[in-house]
This record gives structure tokens, sequence and C-alpha cells, in this order.
């Protein structure tokens, strides 16, 4: 599980506001606009060694992002036997199924942590409600989920991080003046 990640230079000038960020067991949101540095800290998370990162134990990290998982623009190896079906898969799926197809095939043990970016994306509303739930169960397993987000729906009983102050505020306005 990880506790907490002091970004290197590198990552900390691409993040707004923000070199040093912690985490909670269960369900983590990275929330700013666009640009504000979301992806980047999930990757640095991922794949930097020179940002020091904390963790709980040695559990393993896993990284999604739906691009990776495109098979018309792979970005590399196909890795392990699970990567390589949801690829093929993704030859005849949307975005969407992508998504639900990676969720409902990772095997996470405990204390394990999976970093998405923007899992919402390509998703209608019964299908965002579906992957909470989904992060919801890993989480109750003893699983550490860390989502760069920008759906409500998402930020409801969540850790949320802001990368810029009030943003959670201001989604929420927009959302309920748009909505309700």
């Amino acid at each position: 599980m990880i506790l907490r990640i002091q970004l290197c230079y590198l990552h900390a000038v691409k993040v707004k506001g923000r070199s040093e960020i912690g985490f909670v067991s269960g369900f983590n949101v990275l929330i700013g606009p666009n640009g504000s540095g979301k992806s980047t800290v999930l990757r640095a998370l991922y794949e930097c060694d020179q940002c020091r990162i904390e963790r709980s134990g040695t559990s393993g990290v896993r990284y999604f992002n739906a691009e990776t998982m495109n098979p018309h623009a792979p970005s590399g190896p196909p890795g392990d036997m699970r990567n390589m079906i949801l690829r093929t898969r993704g030859i005849f799926s949307s975005h969407g199924e992508i998504m639900k197809d990676a969720l409902t095939t990772l095997p996470l043990g405990k204390g394990e942590t999976v970093l998405l970016d923007e899992p919402e994306s390509g998703q209608d509303a019964g299908s965002v409600q579906r992957i909470r739930q989904g992060f919801d169960a890993i989480c109750r397993k003893g699983g550490q989920v860390i989502a760069a987000t920008h759906h409500p729906f998402l930020l409801r009983d969540a850790n949320i991080i802001e990368l810029v102050p009030k943003y959670a505020e201001e989604l929420r306005a927009m959302y309920c003046r748009s909505l309700c």
C-alpha cells in the first residue's frame, strides 16, 4: 500500500501546488482541472525511481490507463497473459468495455494498490456506478485504489486529494447546478 509520495523535481514542477502527497488505505481520488498533474502523479507512483515513495509492506502496484490497453496503439510489450487478453478484447470492444474487463480481471490482494487514470472516461452513468462499486469491493478486500478523476460520483466517501484548492467544491457546485 502506498502511504506517501515526495515528488522528484521533474515531477514536482508538473504538479500544481503539491510536491508531497499522502494517501490512505481504501479509495483515494486525485482531482483538479486538466493540466493540474493528476496523471503525472499516477505515473510517478508507478515508475519513477527518483520520487520518494513510502509504502506499507511490499505489496504490488498495478497501473491502468485505458489508452495503454488500446491494441491499436500499444506502448510496449503486452506483458503478462492477462494484459494480452485485455488487449485482444480491446480490438473488438469499446473504451468502456475495456475498462470494465480490466477491473473485473485484476487480481488484487490485501494491501495491493491499483492506479487508474480517469476510469470514468467513455462510461455512461450506470457504468460509472458499477466501476465505483468495483472500487468499493477492492477496498473491502483490503486493497487500495488511487484514481485521477473529474467525475463527482467517484468523490463520494473517498479520500479527496485536491491538486487545485477548492476544485471539489467547484465540481459539486457545477454538477448540482446543472443536474438538480
